[in-house]
């Protein structure tokens, strides 16, 4: 799995060791970052649905609500339930999460006879890729802290131990 070499780089920091991603040499304890070399690696490239699913958190449902939203334009809760045949209930849901990731845009609009009703409408493909664009960096942030805190645990942990024995030998275990 090799990134495209026009697109984000991923860098480090020299002093810390924190990582960047950008398309420029981004700055990290008032020093520019490395970029690292990708080279073989045992992770595979994920499939668009599976970064969906984990970074976004899409079911494959809430991937066909949003690709008929894309598609349909302008739809309300009712229409879309009608049109892809699952419940209100569930579109709403899914149709909640996506405006909350910026996919779609939700207004509500006052009916002539009183009341009011909700309205989806899609977002600009190009707005939609810089905002799941922002959301994975912000995945990838949060992933790389759980990280961080894995590593961190283990070396307090070893260094917390009260005999000369090495705490680390069941990660040995065959």
């Amino acid at each position: 799995m090799t990134p495209p070499a026009d697109g984000p780089q991923l860098f480090e920091c020299e002093t810390c060791g924190g990582i960047g991603i950008g398309d420029n040499h981004p700055e990290c304890c008032s020093e520019p970052m490395t970029g690292t070399e990708i080279e073989e690696t045992a992770v595979s490239e994920p499939s668009l649905e599976t970064l969906l699913k984990t970074v976004f958190e899409m079911s494959g449902t809430e991937l066909d609500v949003c690709l008929c939203v894309m598609e349909g334009g302008e739809l309300t809760v009712a229409a879309l339930a009608e049109q892809i045949g699952y419940d209100r209930s569930v579109v709403a849901r899914h149709l909640n999460h996506l405006a909350d990731l910026g996919v779609v845009e939700k207004r509500r609009r006052i009916r002539p006879a009183g009341g009011h009703v909700y309205v989806y409408t899609p977002q600009p493909p190009e707005v939609v890729r810089e905002r799941l664009r922002e959301e994975f960096l912000s995945w990838v942030r949060l992933a790389t802290a759980q990280l961080d805190d894995l590593q961190r645990e283990k070396v307090e942990a070893i260094a917390d131990a009260e005999t000369d024995e090495r705490q680390w030998t069941v990660f040995q275990e065959q």
